[in-house]
């Protein structure tokens, strides 16, 4: 059974640093906004996009893992979605901007997770944790937004 969930956010920087800070910088940034994830190692060369692929080392519970994902939607500076690759579930996220005005934003994410073979026997407990984790980890990267200096942009 696949899990869904939505989490909708205001954002008070523009549409375009919003995006920045998660899609053109998502290999860099992605650690700052979610504890659990190490590092974002990149696989792929060249300018982000659709096809990019990278390695995401997670630390849970004292255990390192190592998730593999491919960028499956870039479109700046709306959206930027991503799939894991293997591994005991199908993850797959989709971060959105839309602008509310000159100096905000609009900040939506949406997940949808299926945990696979055994695993499925640990849904009940990941469907009651995807919204607290979500949320955690959405006002973390909202706050990292917000504090970032201005950008300027040619």
């Amino acid at each position: 059974m696949a899990l869904t969930y939505e989490l909708h956010l205001p954002v008070r920087r523009p549409a375009d640093d919003v995006f920045d800070f998660i899609g053109t910088h998502y290999f860099e940034n992605h650690p700052r906004w979610e504890r659990e994830v190490v590092e974002v190692r990149r696989l792929t060369g060249g300018p982000i996009g659709v096809g990019s692929r990278a390695v995401m080392v997670r630390e849970e519970f004292g255990r390192r893992s190592e998730a593999h994902l491919e960028i499956t939607a870039f479109e700046p500076p709306r959206t930027i979605a991503f799939r894991h690759l293997g591994g005991p579930m199908v993850f797959e996220i989709a971060f959105e901007t839309a602008s509310t005005g000159g100096s905000s934003a609009d900040l939506s994410v949406h997940i949808r997770a299926e945990l696979l073979g055994r695993y499925r026997l640990l849904t009940p407990a990941f469907a009651l944790n995807l919204p607290r984790t979500g949320r955690r980890i959405m006002r973390r990267l909202v706050a990292l937004i917000e504090a970032e200096p201005n950008r300027r942009r040619a």
